[in-house]
């Protein structure tokens, strides 16, 4: 009898470290999905800044050939 109580006392300690390893899983998992939300609008924030530096260097070689270039 004191055997099975040995072993059932044992689950319940195996269950218990389950129970908090899945509970630790879903709170990664959470952070995970904000820290890649927020990484998403870091590259939008990137990629608007990217468009407009390549709009102004184009936007002034057109001015520069209008202009005659260096004649």
């Amino acid at each position: 009898m004191v055997r099975v109580e040995t072993k059932i006392d044992a689950m319940t300690d195996v269950r218990a470290t389950a129970d908090k390893a899945k509970e630790d899983s879903h709170e990664a998992l959470e952070k995970m999905k904000v820290a890649n939300a927020r990484i998403k609008d870091i590259e939008d924030n990137q990629r608007w800044l990217w468009r407009t530096v390549a709009g102004a260097i184009i936007l002034a070689a057109v001015a520069f050939i209008i202009k005659g270039g260096l004649a």
